[in-house]
């Protein structure tokens, strides 16, 4: 039976995978994965993607899994991916949808204006709460200025560099909703180029939030991507 670990993106939890889950067939086995502070994960770890992708792969060991599918939303592909090039013998086929690869100092400073707590409290009210509500283990606040320091780091260090993932032994599969305001055409198609087993797949009339994606034109990828 294929394993399937999913990974949600950043702000994200496992919670937001439920309703995709139960359309798998019961031939696959999927799980969703917290990473630390986020959703019911009170793990306190420095948010870097480096200790991150360790979170992946200590679960995967934990749980005595071999060669693992993963699917990785936003932050939760880049994580997969990263984790993959540590450790490639603990995957089998990586999956991702709206993953932002390109990343300088430039990028990650217009991306951190977007968490700015005072802005999101007094525009969006209904996100903040939401955030409250998801996170059981950290003030949202204090998420919004953790994921920043997130992606400040990347900024200065794009882990997954072209030798990186040109390395890396197994089927990826990158995708794209073609209305995605964050992340863009030119940046995924140049990951897909530099993967050598790698696929690329486009979801229509969609944008960034996992919310507004169409899960049934998701599962016809997943499922055929894992043979399930």
């Amino acid at each position: 039976m294929p394993i399937i670990l999913f990974l949600h993106g950043a702000l994200g939890s496992s919670s937001q995978f439920a309703s995709l889950i139960d359309k798998f067939p019961e031939s696959c086995e999927c799980h969703a994965l917290d990473f630390p502070l986020h959703g019911n994960n009170a793990d306190d770890i420095e948010f870097t993607m480096e200790h991150f992708a360790d979170h992946i792969i200590s679960y995967v060991e934990k749980n005595k899994w071999k060669k693992v599918f993963v699917f990785g939303y936003s932050m939760g592909g880049y994580a997969a991916l990263y984790a993959a090039t540590k450790r490639p013998e603990l995957f089998d086929r990586i999956a991702t949808l709206a993953t932002k690869f390109k990343w300088n100092p430039e990028i990650a400073t217009k991306e951190k204006e977007m968490l700015d707590a005072e802005q999101i409290e007094r525009k969006i009210p209904a996100f903040a709460e939401q955030l409250n509500q998801r996170h059981k283990h950290i003030d949202w606040k204090e998420m919004l200025q953790r994921t920043a320091g997130l992606l400040e780091n990347l900024g200065v260090g794009n882990v997954l560099t072209p030798v990186r993932l040109e390395a890396l032994p197994m089927e990826v599969m990158v995708g794209l909703g073609d209305k995605d305001s964050m992340v863009s055409m030119e940046e995924t198609l140049n990951v897909y180029k530099q993967l050598k087993f790698g696929s690329l797949y486009i979801l229509p009339d969609t944008k960034h939030p996992f919310e507004k994606v169409n899960e049934n034109l998701l599962l016809c990828h997943l499922q055929n991507f894992f043979n399930c």
